[in-house]
């Protein structure tokens, strides 16, 4: 028992230390109750505390979140990431802090993917050492490292690790206890996102198909068949429970997702030539990108290649990982029994995450429809069509790679032992260090805190509220998100919105509030409600004019100024006379 407690507080140290300084680049570890990026991050911070004040506060409808306004059903055009907003819910419920409720989840994203991936190794191999090089290749790989300053939803994935082990251990024992803490493990991941339930779905139904037609449920039967197993009364009882109590599962599962998932009907599906500037290539699993330690030599050197840390076909796999992956899969092959060639499974993973990443082909993008590509057959199925980012089924094949990477160096300890044990500890600095970020632009997210004139706001009877200048479809694009950051301060109905896609309309909606201070502009705020105005003067030229001449217009009231931040109230039409 005490080695078991050593054991967990060694590994919870090495976990810490890794984030500590694999993050350091991308993580303002001295204010993380105020730091953080702009654009997507700023989006999710704005997700999670929508869910949660949606939570505590009583919203009667989730989905009627306070952005795009007037439309209704506003959050259906962007992920609700209700599975991650739940972890952050009781920092939010004790602080009413967005930015800390976000950053703690974000920490533990990494942390957590650790854990799992190296339970998972380590059911595999029973080699902590070895796991650990698993658990480290998975969290830290540099797919997540470049995905991780803004895609929250795409580095929270430790439920899928974790569902594998979960599946296995039901379909060994199928009781209701199992079958619980399987559907809730897939349950939350699948409403952390929707790009994680597609490849939740992914892994866990390879992962069943694997259990039943490669392992035969680990049933031994005279001829190796499932139907001659039928025969003995135990195993049929078992075959039966396992059917029903999955059916079961399976069920309870769909009407869990099934009322958040129902509302993205408005959504567009995705077309072959939409995607295909968000698919891999072969050579960028090999290429390291720019903003690592082998990217920087390159470039310094005059050779070409390196990828930009920001674009979605920048997916390096690691060489060092895929040398180890590589070792796993080989021993694997040589194995005798169902258990010992259990990490081929992970290289049918791979495989299937590697066809699926590198999404259409140049005849579905001419022809403009899906084919026969094994992308094109998954965007034949309703819903998943909504998966635009073919590259993102890296996340897969990264996990893939870390578990056979944990196999590769379990069987260096048994066949060269001590000299295996110092290629295997050694292999951790050295796979951590081609992951590492190195020159992110920017730096580390700096403090930014809600601006105060929105604090103002909070203290205002109701009212919807559109702040100025808009930013959507400028190449300041970005900026549009700080807006529904600054609206966690008030939760009134904001007009603005940055999301995944917009409701109809609205982009004539915000010309003609941007009009702002013009008469037409009042008019269109007192048609479809807004009552507050917020404009930021110092951030476009004559700022401070065109403050002083909406004061003084007759159609706005001037309630509260902070610098060359204004906050005005549309003044009501007058009644007319009789």
């Amino acid at each position: 028992m005490k080695q078991r407690i050593a054991r967990a507080f060694g590994l919870a140290a090495v976990y810490l230390l890794a984030c500590r300084l694999m993050l350091a680049p991308i993580f303002n570890f001295a204010h993380p109750a105020s730091a953080s990026y702009g654009g997507d991050a700023r989006l999710v911070i704005w997700l999670l505390a929508w869910d949660n004040h949606a939570l505590l506060d009583r919203v009667p409808a989730l989905f009627d979140a306070n952005i795009f306004f007037p439309a209704r059903n506003a959050l259906a055009y962007t992920e609700h990431m209700f599975g991650i907003s739940l972890f952050s819910l009781p920092v939010y419920a004790l602080t009413r802090n967005p930015v800390l409720a976000y950053n703690v989840v974000w920490l533990l994203s990494f942390l957590l993917a650790a854990v799992a991936a190296h339970w998972l190794s380590w059911r595999l191999v029973r080699d902590h050492v070895a796991a650990t090089v698993g658990g480290l290749a998975f969290a830290f790989c540099f797919y997540r490292m470049h995905q991780g300053h803004g895609h929250l939803h795409m580095i929270w994935n430790f439920g899928i690790p974790l569902s594998l082990i979960a599946m296995e251990r039901f379909v060994a024992v199928p009781n209701w206890r199992r079958l619980s803490t399987l559907s809730a493990i897939v349950v939350l991941q699948a409403l952390g996102s929707w790009y994680q339930a597609v490849m939740l779905a992914v892994a866990d139904l390879l992962f069943v198909a694997w259990l039943v037609f490669v392992e035969r449920l680990g049933i031994e039967s005279p001829r190796g068949h499932l139907l001659d197993a039928w025969r003995d009364e135990r195993t049929r009882r078992r075959l039966v429970q396992l059917a029903l109590r999955s059916a079961a599962g399976a069920v309870v599962a769909l009407a869990l997702v099934w009322p958040f998932a129902r509302h993205y009907d408005v959504l567009v599906s995705g077309t072959p030539a939409g995607t295909l500037g968000n698919a891999a290539d072969f050579a960028g699993f090999f290429i390291p990108p720019e903003n690592t330690f082998i990217g920087q030599w390159m470039i310094a050197h005059g050779i070409k290649g390196p990828r930009w840390i920001w674009g979605e076909a920048t997916v390096y796999l690691g060489w060092i990982t895929i040398f180890l992956a590589a070792l796993g899969a080989a021993v694997a092959l040589r194995g005798k029994t169902p258990f010992q060639r259990r990490p081929l499974f992970f290289v049918l993973l791979g495989l299937v995450a590697l066809a699926f990443a590198v999404g259409p082909s140049s005849g579905e993008v001419a022809t403009g429809a899906w084919g026969w590509t094994p992308y094109g057959l998954l965007m034949r199925m309703p819903g998943i069509d909504l998966f635009r980012a073919p590259a993102r089924f890296t996340e897969l094949l990264t996990l893939a790679l870390a578990v056979l990477a944990a196999a590769g160096c379990a069987a260096m300890r048994v066949r060269f032992g001590r000299l295996g044990t110092a290629l295997t500890i050694a292999a951790i600095p050295a796979l951590l260090c081609e992951f590492y970020v190195v020159n992110f632009p920017g730096g580390a997210p700096p403090p930014f805190p809600i601006a105060p004139i929105y604090k103002v706001l909070a203290t205002l009877p109701p009212g919807a509220v559109v702040s100025l200048p808009d930013y959507a479809d400028t190449p300041a694009w970005f900026q549009e998100a700080d807006y529904q950051y600054y609206s966690t301060a008030h939760w009134h109905p904001i007009a603005n919105g940055y999301s995944r896609s917009a409701p109809a309309g609205f982009r004539d909606l915000m010309n003609r509030l941007s009009t702002f201070p013009s008469a037409s502009s009042a008019a269109t705020m007192r048609m479809i409600g807004v009552r507050y105005v917020v404009f930021h003067g110092r951030q476009i030229e004559n700022g401070f004019g065109l403050a002083s001449q909406s004061a003084t217009g007759g159609e706005f009231r001037l309630l509260a100024r902070h610098d060359n931040d204004y906050l005005f109230e549309v003044i009501a039409a007058a009644a007319p006379s009789r």
